[in-house]
């Protein structure tokens, strides 16, 4: 596995550490965690590799910006993604070695063992489903597309898009929906949708603040909070009916995979991951034990049921 230049110690959680051709550098948290029965029996789930090494390799996009990670202003990787890499590892009680990379990276980076974990949010997709495993740790609303406050673009919806310029993130679910609505345009008789494809939200938003973009499509959870941290930004239309899971990823067929779901169920039932979901204003897609259980590619029922409860 591959490891990095530093390391976090599960107890005084030195964070994560980037990929040297991104040039982060580790975050830095600190924290301690009384090891109870609960705390031991999920322990006895980490692999005997894991625990005998005393380490785990973990990717996570820090290119992507915030909520979910990017590289701040002091060098240092910071987001969901690394708030979550550090707190499995304090539960496992291992250090963590992270891995900060571009998107494109990740899952090839976990199917080739450079990763031993992936905690970047990712859709949960059946095609994904084929080559890695998924512990759901959230709902996610409709992805959107964000443009600046004044353009005339907004209420758009990507359907409406035909002829304009989206922005999307390099290998996303994003990406793919919008070569979708792209094609749709072109056998409707429209304009194709030009698709740019960036390394992350912070090129996006550049591209779309200076004009080569006319919006750009992001995740619900990034968007908003995207929009509300910059007051030129809007969303062009809001959701709020749940459509999809998203989760972390191990590698297919992984002993791992169950270690990290009843630490995620130790972790929900505690509290700690919906406050860390509140911290970016994403605590109303926190999910249910149902979710993090769920070993479905079609889990269609799951969010009918979340959306009822919901609206009800």
């Amino acid at each position: 596995m591959a490891a990095g230049a530093l390391a976090v110690t599960a107890l005084a959680l030195t964070a994560c550490f980037a990929d040297p051709t991104t040039g982060g550098a580790p975050a830095e948290s600190s924290g301690g965690l009384d090891v109870t029965p609960e705390i031991e029996s999920i322990r006895e789930l980490v692999p005997d590799e894991l625990i005998e090494q005393g380490y785990i390799d973990v990717g996570y996009q820090n290119t992507a910006g915030l909520p979910y990670g990017e590289i701040g202003e002091d060098g240092q990787d910071r987001g969901l993604s690394v708030d979550l890499a550090n707190k499995l590892g304090e539960v496992f009680g291992l250090e963590v070695r992270g891995n900060g990379v571009d998107f494109a990276q990740l899952i090839p980076g976990l199917e080739a063992g450079r990763y031993d974990l992936v905690t970047n949010i990712t859709t949960d997709t059946p095609d994904r489903r084929e080559i890695v495993d998924y512990v759901d740790v959230m709902f996610g609303e409709p992805s959107s597309l964000v443009v600046l406050a004044e353009s005339e673009h907004q209420g758009i919806e990507l359907s409406d898009a035909c002829g304009l310029t989206v922005g999307v993130d390099t290998g996303s679910s994003q990406e793919e929906q919008v070569n979708e609505a792209s094609d749709a345009c072109v056998e409707a008789g429209d304009s194709a949708i030009e698709v740019q494809a960036f390394q992350g939200i912070p090129d996006m938003i550049l591209a779309l603040k200076s004009g080569r973009s006319d919006a750009v499509f992001l995740s619900m959870g990034a968007s908003r909070y995207t929009a509300s941290q910059d007051e030129s930004l809007a969303l062009s239309t809001t959701g709020t009916e749940l459509v999809e899971l998203n989760g972390v990823l191990t590698p297919k067929d992984d002993g791992l995979k169950e270690a990290v779901r009843a630490a995620m169920l130790y972790l929900l039932e505690s509290g700690e991951w919906p406050a860390m979901l509140d911290e970016y204003g994403l605590g109303d897609l926190a999910p249910t034990p149902e979710v993090i259980n769920n070993d479905e590619a079609d889990y269609t029922a799951l969010l009918e049921a979340a959306q009822a409860e919901r609206e009800g």
